[in-house]
């Protein structure tokens, strides 16, 4: 029998801002974000974003575990709640900024170890991630909340 970590259970608050995404008079802008479960994230964060964007799951092969893609107004607000796939221990966040040369379009955040699963934590969980996820005016900020 193969040990197998707790899932951790993850609620992820993603917040464009007001001014996100603009354009070439300053006009802020609906973006394209992308949510990721990794098991590692080396593939992530050494690849382009063109290629994540056309190709991530080939690029990112065995690590990707889960993955959302939605699209986010300036001033919207979403929210994740869900329990993790056993094995992600990073959450990558990718945004198709306008201007890709000029803004921080990836991030990277590292979940805490994951204890080993036992029966009770089915119901009384012992690993939770909070995050806020700032899709900001020309990059992307990712913080824990306590």
């Amino acid at each position: 029998m193969q040990d197998v970590k707790e899932q951790t259970r993850l609620e992820l608050h993603i917040e464009a801002a007001d001014n996100v995404n603009p354009d070439e008079k300053g006009r802020a802008a609906p973006i394209q974000v992308r949510i990721y479960e990794l098991k590692n994230d080396n593939a992530f964060t050494s690849a382009d974003f063109y290629t994540l964007q056309d190709n991530d799951k080939s690029v990112l092969g065995n690590d990707l575990l889960v993955s959302d893609e939605f699209i986010l107004r300036p001033g919207e607000i979403k929210t994740i709640r869900r329990r993790t796939n056993p094995e992600t221990t990073v959450i990558g966040v990718l945004a198709g900024y306008r201007s890709l040369t000029r803004s921080q379009w990836r991030e990277t955040y590292r979940l805490a170890d994951a204890p080993y699963a036992t029966w009770y934590r089915e119901w009384w969980p012992l690993k939770k991630a909070k995050l806020d996820i700032n899709i900001g005016q020309r990059a992307i900020v990712v913080t824990e909340v306590d």
